[in-house]
């Protein structure tokens, strides 16, 4: 599941079957995560009053962020009606996997502002100055490219992330 995803987002899961019927029969979910408050179940009944879920679905309830947590192990419980004191259940276990997207700047390592003064008989090629910088971006939205040109003895090469 992409990071981007909206508060709200739904993602379909298979719902439990049980060759029971009336009260024997699937009588509820629960979701049991260790972020419980991000994710809830969305629970749909046929209309026509059948046993059965029409649809479960797996509810986006908080803003993801790859970078602060990328996997999420969750796991539904179906349940049903047996008799008075006892239940029997079944489970599914759910993992999302947070997909990155490009929602991070590049952050200079250091000084905010780099200055340097270049002796005059400097040999072509020296190195000058060595800056890094760092994206928590995933994969290709992680990596930084830094480009400095210089047409004019007295321009000012500026770096941006």
């Amino acid at each position: 599941m992409s990071e981007s995803a909206s508060v709200g987002t739904k993602l379909p899961l298979p719902p439990a079957t049980d060759p029971d019927h009336g009260t024997f029969s699937v009588t509820g979910y629960r979701l049991e995560a260790d972020e419980a408050e991000t994710f809830e179940l969305e629970v749909t009944r046929d209309a026509g009053g059948q046993d059965e879920t029409a649809s479960l679905q797996l509810v986006v309830r908080r803003a993801l962020d790859r970078e602060k947590r990328h996997l999420y192990s969750l796991r539904v419980f179906a349940t049903d009606g047996n008799s008075p004191g006892a239940s029997n259940s079944g489970s599914l276990d759910v993992l999302v996997n947070v997909v990155d997207v490009n929602d991070n700047r590049p952050v200079f390592e250091g000084e905010a502002r780099y200055e340097v003064t270049i002796p005059e008989h400097l040999p072509p090629h020296t190195t000058i100055l060595r800056v890094e910088a760092f994206d928590v971006d995933e994969g290709p939205n992680g990596q930084v490219c830094i480009h400095c040109s210089l047409t004019d003895v007295n321009a000012k090469c500026v770096l941006e992330p």
